[in-house]
C-alpha cells in the first residue's frame, strides 16, 4: 500500500508559529508516512524575499525561514523514523542565486534531510558533480508526461523516485508507471483542472487577489480577459466616457446563466423565438459532455452548481417537449441525457432523504458542515485510491497539510483498501454515488461509463 507524503503548511515564528514536536506529532498521528518542505533561510529572503523563494512558494508560512528551525523540525521527523525532503521548485535560478542553493544543500547534508525534490537541470547536474548522497525526487515542476522524459532523466541521474504531474489523467498513469515497474512513482490527491500547472505556468501564484494573471478562469471556462488595448481606449480623446465604460466591460456569463436567459425570452414570447431555440438547442448541445452535469450532494439543492443542472435539464426538457422538428439525429442523444440527469437528480433527493430520516436535523447541520469543509480539490475519492492500490510502485500519495483534517476519510480509505470491500456506504465520506461519478468521469473522460458499470454489476 502507498504512503502518504504531507507537506508542511509551517511558521515556526510570530502568532502562527508552531509547536514543532506536537505538530509533526498531529501529523503522524493523523498517518503521515513522509514530508516534504521548502527552505528559505535568512540569507536569501533579505536579498530576493519572498516573492523569489528557492521552493516556487510565495508566502512566508509556506518554508521553514531558518536553518535552526529546519534542524528541529529534521530532528523531529527522525524520532518517528520517518523521511524529510526539501523542496527545491523555483522556476529558474540565476548565476546570482546558484551560489545560494549550493550554501543550502551543504546545510541540507548538515541535518541530514533525507533528499532533495527538484526538477531544474542544473542542480541535477550540481547534485551529480558533487555526489550528494542524499535521495533525489524529480518534482512535479518538471512536467513528465510520458516515458520518454522519464527514460532520459534515468539514464543520466541516480533518481529515487519521479513525482507526477497533478493533471495527469489515472489512464496516463497506468501507463506510465507500467512502462517503468521498478521505479518510484507519487501521485497527487488533489486533481488540478488547469492544463498549463507546474512547468507550464508562470504566474506568481499564492497572492490570492493578487495572482498575475491576465485571464481569470473558473470551472475551465475563461471568465474575464482583460483587453489589450486598454490603454488605447482610456486616452482617446475621440471616445465619451461612457463608451469607453461599455468598451471595457468585462461583465460575463456563463454557459448556465445563457441557457436560463434564452429559455425567459422564449417564454416571453420575444421576436424571432425560432432563432432563439435555435441558439438553445447549440447551448445545450455545446455543454452535454460537461463533468459538472451531475449533482453534488455534499452541496444544497441551491449551490450554484445544481441550480445551473436545473436550468440545463429545463431546457433539455424544453427542446424535447416542444422543437423535435428542429432536433433530427441529436432527438436520441437528448433523450438519453435528459435520463442521465434525471436519474441523477433522483439519486440526490433520495440520498438527502435518506440521511434526513436516519438523523433528522443532524443531517443538515452535517451538510452545511461539509459543504464549507470540502473544497473543490477534494475530488479523489474512493475509488481512485483503490486504483492507486493496485498499482505496486506508487509509492507515496501527496496530501497537502490544510487538508490533514481528513484523518477519518483517509482511515476510511485505509480500512477499505485492507478489506477490498467496497459498499455505497463506503463511498467518499458523506457523499452519494453521483458524486463517485462526477470525480471519475473527469479523471476518465468518458461521460456514462461508471453508471454503466454499475449497472453491470447489479
Amino acid at each position: 500500500m502507498f504512503k502518504k507524503i504531507i507537506g508542511l503548511w509551517f511558521s515556526a515564528k510570530g502568532k502562527n508559529a508552531k509547536d514543532i514536536e506536537k505538530y509533526i506529532k498531529s501529523l503522524v498521528d493523523s498517518w503521515a508516512w513522509e514530508f516534504f518542505v521548502g527552505y528559505n533561510p535568512v540569507y536569501w529572503y533579505e536579498k530576493f524575499w519572498f516573492e523569489v523563494s528557492p521552493n516556487g512558494r510565495f508566502a512566508e508560512h509556506e518554508q521553514v525561514t531558518d536553518f535552526e528551525t529546519l534542524k528541529s523540525i529534521v530532528k523531529e521527523v527522525h524520532k518517528h523514523n520517518l523521511e524529510i525532503f526539501i523542496n527545491l521548485n523555483a522556476w529558474y535560478y540565476t548565476d546570482e542565486t546558484f551560489p545560494l542553493i549550493e550554501r543550502m544543500v551543504a546545510e541540507f547534508e548538515e541535518v541530514w534531510v533525507d533528499g532533495i525534490i527538484c526538477w531544474n537541470i542544473g542542480i541535477l547536474e550540481y547534485l551529480k558533480e558533487i555526489g550528494y548522497k542524499g535521495k533525489i525526487n524529480i518534482s512535479t515542476i518538471l512536467a513528465v508526461y510520458n516515458s520518454e522524459a522519464i527514460r532520459f532523466i534515468l539514464e543520466n541521474y541516480k533518481i529515487n523516485k519521479v513525482i507526477l504531474s497533478r493533471e495527469l489523467t489515472l489512464k496516463e498513469i497506468e501507463k506510465l508507471t507500467s512502462d517503468f515497474p521498478e521505479l518510484k512513482f507519487e501521485v497527487f490527491w488533489e486533481w488540478d483542472f488547469c492544463r498549463y500547472n507546474n512547468w507550464l505556468c508562470f504566474a506568481e501564484h499564492k497572492y490570492w487577489a493578487k495572482d498575475i494573471c491576465t485571464i481569470v478562469v473558473n470551472d475551465l471556462v475563461v471568465k474575464k480577459k482583460f483587453r489589450a488595448d486598454f490603454k488605447e481606449i482610456v486616452l482617446d480623446e475621440k471616445l465619451s466616457n461612457e463608451e469607453k465604460v461599455w468598451l471595457m466591460d468585462d461583465s460575463y456569463n456563463d454557459d448556465f446563466e445563457q441557457i436560463a436567459s434564452l429559455l425567459g425570452k422564449i417564454e416571453l414570447w420575444f421576436i424571432d423565438t425560432e432563432s432563439l431555440k435555435t441558439k438553445l438547442l447549440k447551448m445545450v448541445l455545446k455543454n452535454k459532455s460537461k463533468v459538472d452535469l451531475y449533482f453534488d450532494a455534499l452541496k444544497p439543492l441551491q449551490d450554484k452548481r445544481n441550480t445551473d443542472i436545473l436550468i440545463y435539464l429545463r431546457g433539455v426538457k424544453y427542446l424535447l417537449n416542444n422543437n423535435s422538428s428542429i432536433l433530427g439525429e441529436d432527438l436520441s442523444e437528448l433523450k438519453k441525457l435528459e435520463t442521465e440527469l434525471n436519474n441523477s437528480f433522483k439519486s440526490y433527493l433520495e440520498y438527502h432523504k435518506k440521511r434526513v430520516s436516519e438523523l433528522g436535523w443532524e443531517a443538515k447541520l452535517k451538510a452545511n458542515e461539509l459543504a464549507s469543509f470540502y473544497a473543490r480539490g477534494d475530488n479523489l475519492n474512493l475509488y481512485s485510491y483503490l486504483f492507486f492500490d493496485k498499482i505496486k510502485n506508487i509509492d507515496t500519495v501527496k496530501f497537502p497539510t490544510r487538508w490533514r483534517s481528513y484523518s477519518e476519510k483517509i482511515k476510511l480509505i485505509e480500512d477499505t483498501l485492507k478489506a477490498w470491500i467496497v459498499d455505497e456506504s463506503l463511498i467518499d465520506r458523506w457523499a452519494s454515488i453521483e458524486r463517485a461519478h462526477y470525480d471519475l468521469t473527469y479523471l476518465f473522460g468518458d461521460k456514462l461509463w461508471f453508471r454503466e458499470m454499475l449497472e453491470k454489476k447489479s
